[in-house]
């Protein structure tokens, strides 16, 4: 998980939530180490919080049941906070980022083939967080092509053509045609753009 703000126990839990292999998260701040080593020690609170105690509150027995699976899943998980983005990123198989940045954080050359990357902090204009070059070969996906070809993670490698908006595949389009996309997925990069998680 690359970026320690709001997003990152959200963007985390649903990683948790649809990889049950996970066993460990990176958390990495690339403006603040110290911040991504208190978010890793703070973090399986700070998602009991959010989900398991919420959840638990409205008092019903389903919710009581989920609250529980909820707490067996973070007891399975190791938060560790990293000051070396180029190492985490070269061990991960997956990776979220949720940061301001307009510049790549993400370089092409220390990811992994089969590696899915979800970017969901570039959402305006100028923001970047991928090196264009990730999408070479990768198949991407985004909820709105139009808009993320603008104001996207997508704006970036599409201006320096790279990709075409035509090679990136709506995530609505994909869940009816699950054939889509799927020819370019491994090994090379599946990335996501979106403001929400993609299959993997």
């Amino acid at each position: 998980m690359v970026g320690t703000g709001s997003q990152a126990p959200y963007q985390i839990m649903v990683q948790l939530c649809v990889l049950p292999k996970v066993t460990q998260v990176l958390l990495a701040n690339p403006r603040n180490a110290k911040k991504a080593q208190a978010a890793a020690a703070q973090m399986p609170m700070t998602l009991e919080k959010l989900f398991s105690q919420t959840i638990r509150a409205t008092n019903s027995a389903t919710n009581s049941v989920v609250a529980g699976l909820i707490d067996h899943r973070l007891s399975e998980v190791e938060f560790t906070g990293v000051t070396d983005l180029p190492a985490a990123v070269q061990r991960s198989r997956v990776i979220v980022t949720a940061t301001p940045s307009t510049k790549p954080l993400i370089q092409a050359d220390g990811v992994q083939p089969g590696t899915h990357l979800n970017a969901i902090g570039a959402d305006m204009e100028g923001k970047q967080e991928l090196d264009a070059k990730l999408f070479q070969g990768a198949q991407a996906y985004t909820d709105d092509v139009l808009q993320a070809s603008e104001v996207g993670e997508i704006q970036n490698p599409i201006k320096a053509g790279v990709i075409k908006p035509e090679q990136v595949v709506e995530i609505g389009n994909s869940l009816l045609d699950p054939t889509l996309g799927v020819t370019m997925r491994m090994p090379s990069p599946s990335l996501t753009a979106p403001e929400l998680p993609c299959k993997t």
